[in-house]
């Protein structure tokens, strides 16, 4: 079997028609604020797990709730440095190139995720606008293949940063005048469909 590596600034690829590009919005206190159960739930057990097992080894002396509080304190601190910085990185490397017949995109920053989407492939586009991403003007476009369902799956990880936005599916995230970009994709797949 052969396979053919291109580099993106192969001229097969500069011949395409690029009809747009879209980046993901970053928003940093809509990112705190989705973590927050996370937040809450590793300062509960950093403290509870990590303070317990220092404290029942009495390093701290009998009876101080030392050790709970430090290890408490740096799982409250330490999720949504990581939380936000890795999200952050995440949308800063994501680009969604739309051709005419294909969707191709890179996404992450801790692990790396690219696909190729075939428009003839996709059976559903989906718009979906969180309050959240009301507020700003957001919304989250969502590629069904028969790859990925119908719709995206949960990962508490795309939280903290880690893991990849579209490794459930294919979802174009928090992209600007999210209803005309709605209309723009699913003008590209009917054409391809139709």
């Amino acid at each position: 079997m052969l396979l053919q590596v291109r580099d993106r600034d192969d001229t097969a690829m500069a011949t395409d028609n690029e009809a747009f590009s879209v980046r993901p919005v970053f928003i940093g206190w809509i990112t705190l604020l989705i973590q927050l159960p996370l937040q809450l739930f590793f300062t509960l057990w950093s403290g509870g797990f990590f303070g317990g097992m220092i404290e029942a080894t009495g390093l701290f002396g009998r009876g101080s709730n030392m050790p709970v509080i430090v290890f408490g304190a740096t799982g409250f601190f330490a999720v949504p440095v990581i939380a936000y910085f890795g999200r952050k990185l995440n949308y800063s490397r994501t680009e969604y190139r739309f051709f005419t017949d294909r969707l191709e995109f890179e996404e992450g920053f801790f692990s790396i995720n690219e696909k190729v989407i075939r428009f003839h492939d996709v059976s559903e586009v989906t718009l979906h606008k969180g309050i959240l991403q009301r507020i700003y003007g957001l919304g989250t476009i969502y590629l069904a293949t028969q790859a990925t369902g119908s719709s995206g799956n949960f990962n508490p990880f795309v939280a903290l940063g880690f893991g990849n936005v579209s490794a459930s599916g294919v979802s174009v995230r928090d992209v600007t005048d999210p209803d005309q970009m709605f209309e723009k994709i699913r003008g590209l797949v009917d054409a391809q469909r139709g």
